[in-house]
């Protein structure tokens, strides 16, 4: 009886972990890169997507950013207007990408865009 209660307590802790990191924030599926949070923090988005996306990631790669000259900046009348994907992966980024602590390497042969699984 003892075991069957240590062993039902310890499932429901694991389980209210589970919940609460979910809850917090910690992983938000990303519409671009195939879900790919490493490719995605460290390329932005996908080039043949779009070829001149109005933002670009920053090394470390924890939420830094770069606005591309040739786009509009919010208070400048001049420029290529910012599409409806270059803010939805910015808003992305700005939400997954400083969760990460440290950023990591690229540890696989070749690129990362063209992995085994040939994701962009």
């Amino acid at each position: 009886m003892k075991t069957a209660l240590k062993i039902s307590l310890g499932v429901l802790v694991l389980l209210t972990m589970k919940l609460d990191a979910d809850a917090d924030g910690f992983y938000s599926p990303l519409s671009y890169r195939k879900d790919d949070p490493f490719l995605f923090c460290t390329k932005g988005q996908d080039p043949q997507k779009n070829p001149a996306p109005c933002w670009r990631p920053m090394p470390p790669f924890t939420g830094n950013y770069m606005m591309m000259p040739y786009c509009k900046p919010p208070t400048y009348p001049y420029g290529k207007d910012w599409t409806q994907d270059d803010i939805k992966s910015l808003q992305e980024y700005l939400l997954v990408c400083p969760n990460g602590v440290t950023p990591g390497s690229w540890e696989g042969g070749g690129m990362p865009e063209t992995s085994p699984d040939s994701w962009h």
